[in-house]
């Protein structure tokens, strides 16, 4: 057994295709810190690549706390993963009851989340906003020794060198803790592989001054005087790179607005500074539809970027699911005005002179309550982009839709309360969590079991528009078309298509008596979802026999998914006056 100063638990956002824990650019920047402040003996889990698929990750934590052991365990978690995370903590604590257990993350915007996880007793403090006041917090308990940690009604408390903000424990039942932590420092640069090239992975100033009703940001900026240090790391893992390998290196900006009006004039001062220091094969970055200006597609040539991430979210004016822009509800006649930006945008790549493969991800947001003309309306618009795309042969346009969460503290998740079950409940990577009687729920299972396994683009088009247009038709009880398959060129997909449309309008979506019924359904939406990946994919499998019942045998994440199953089963039961209401039990 190794006993280290500090295991360093990452479990971030997981992805709804490939199933597994993601990198933390801000858990890596976390661990540097804390071996600069003389913190020298740091463990990381998941500690291989192979611990990350998300269906071993327990058993995968249950070797590595077999293996190791530290005087402060700290747990990063996003609510995606929160379920597990915590149930990380209990391991440790069943394994050693006198652990000391702090947690943070992005999980943790909320003080009602805070509150909940001291009162389960899971972890003794959280730390919430930046990273600062955890840094001081680590040095003072492991290096300077001014942190003392008593035994108090069985659990741990801290007395001592604390700091002032950012820190919550519970004393006495009652919740004790103020404000936010900062984080001044440059965030460490993530060197990471993205197909063919090598990508490295920045922040320098994640806000956003539009505060849309769904979304969680924590604001954080490198202070203006670390900026030049943050040029240099960048730079030394340039030439790191170039040392070891003759891949092209891709700069990938995690900022979240680095174009607004407000953001934009620090953004192209960093971006020179970074540039001033070394050359890059192309930039990723995240824009909104209405930053796409004049002098936007200056920067696009000045730096080159050539990968753009988009939030296009809503269609429509939505009050609930509340898209904003410069805190106003975007309405009908802007949310127009920003499609016809983007296809300006799209035609301006088109004629660029660049030698770089350009992309343009499109996001859309299905709300619980979509009404049938605005869901027609986002279907129609990410089919449109597609084909009108289809002829340019140096901008590759992917689209896709994604479920609304009400995370915790946000204005949506207040709005609604009541009407969905907390996130921190659920297991399953991509979680519906709506309960509302007029929720459109088959609607929000096919997209996120299925739906959104796939990229709406010239490659599976094909796909795409009949099992987006089936979700459709099935939530609002129209007839589909089967011709909409007709598109598919292979004989073999096109049989695939076929089987794949019958065997979800056989399942009879809306029409089953029993809950039981409908919670099978959605576990075979899972496995018919993953058939599907599978097979776009690897074509040749379309005819494979047998697929479907051996995924059903060897898919791990279905258990994830039964776990939330039985969960939503027994809150159906004790809470009638819900979508889960019109089911016999």
């Amino acid at each position: 057994m190794q006993i280290h100063d500090v295991m360093f638990i990452i479990a971030r956002e997981t992805s709804s295709f490939f199933h597994m824990l993601d990198e933390d650019i801000a858990a890596l920047t976390l661990t540097h810190y804390l071996y600069e402040i003389g913190v020298k003996d740091i463990v990381v889990f998941p500690e291989k690549e192979e611990d990350k698929y998300i269906a071993d990750v327990e058993q995968a934590f249950e070797r590595f706390l077999a293996e190791h052991a530290a005087k402060l365990y700290c747990i990063s978690c996003w609510t995606s993963t929160y379920a597990v995370a915590m149930d990380f903590a209990k391991k440790i604590k069943a394994n050693k009851p006198d652990a000391v257990i702090i947690a943070g993350g992005p999980h943790f915007f909320s003080v009602d989340e805070i509150k909940n996880t001291l009162e389960n007793e899971d972890v003794d403090a959280v730390f919430r906003g930046g990273g600062e006041p955890f840094l001081r917090f680590a040095s003072a308990m492991l290096v300077d020794g001014t942190v003392n940690i008593l035994k108090e009604n069985g659990r741990n408390a801290f007395y001592g060198n604390l700091p002032s903000k950012g820190m919550y424990v519970l004393k006495d039942g009652i919740l004790s803790g103020n404000g936010k932590g900062t984080f001044p420092y440059p965030v460490i640069p993530m060197v990471s592989v993205s197909g063919e090239n090598i990508e490295i992975r920045t922040m320098f100033n994640d806000s956003c001054p539009n505060g849309c009703d769904y979304c969680v940001i924590e604001h954080a900026k490198t202070d203006r005087k670390y900026t030049p240090v943050l040029g240099k790391m960048i730079k030394k893992s340039v030439e790191e790179i170039k040392e070891q390998l003759p891949s092209e290196i891709i700069l990938s900006l995690s900022d979240s607005a680095p174009f607004s009006r407000i953001n934009r004039q620090n953004t192209e001062a960093f971006m020179k500074n970074v540039y001033s220091h070394a050359g890059f094969g192309g930039m990723n970055v995240f824009v909104d539809p209405a930053d796409l200006d004049e002098d936007f597609y200056r920067l696009v040539e000045q730096f080159n970027i050539n990968t753009f991430f988009i939030g296009r979210d809503r269609v429509i004016e939505d009050s609930f699911t509340g898209r904003r822009l410069y805190r106003l509800l975007r309405s009908t006649a802007e949310l127009d005005d920003e499609y016809r930006i983007l296809k300006d945008f799209i035609f301006f790549l088109k004629d660029r002179k660049t030698e770089c493969k350009q992309e343009v991800f499109l996001g859309y947001i299905l709300s619980p309550y979509e009404d049938e003309l605005g869901s027609q309306k986002m279907i129609n618009e990410i089919i449109d982009f597609t084909v009108q795309c289809s002829d340019i042969k140096n901008v590759r346009v992917q689209s896709n839709m994604f479920l609304l969460n009400p995370y915790p503290g946000t204005r949506v998740a207040q709005r609604a309360e009541g009407e969905f079950i907390p996130m921190r409940y659920f297991y399953y990577p991509y979680p519906n969590t709506w309960t509302g009687v007029n929720t459109v729920n088959i609607y929000l299972e096919i997209v996120r079991l299925i739906i959104a396994k796939m990229f709406c683009n010239n490659g599976n088009i094909s796909f795409y528009k009949p099992m987006l247009q089936l979700a459709h038709d099935l939530q609002y009880k129209r007839s589909f078309d089967y011709g909409l398959l007709d598109d598919i060129d292979s004989k073999n997909l096109k049989r695939f298509a076929i089987m794949l449309t019958d065997k979800i309008l056989s399942l009879n979506l809306g029409d089953e008596k029993f809950l039981d019924d409908y919670l099978g359904n959605i576990l075979s939406l899972h496995y018919i979802g993953c058939m599907l990946s599978i097979v776009l994919f690897r074509p040749e499998y379309a005819e494979r026999k047998g697929l479907y019942e051996k995924i059903i045998r060897e898919d791990g994440v279905a258990e994830f998914l039964k776990r939330d199953l039985s969960m939503i089963k027994k809150y159906a039961q004790k809470n009638k006056e819900t979508f889960y209401g019109r089911y016999d039990f």
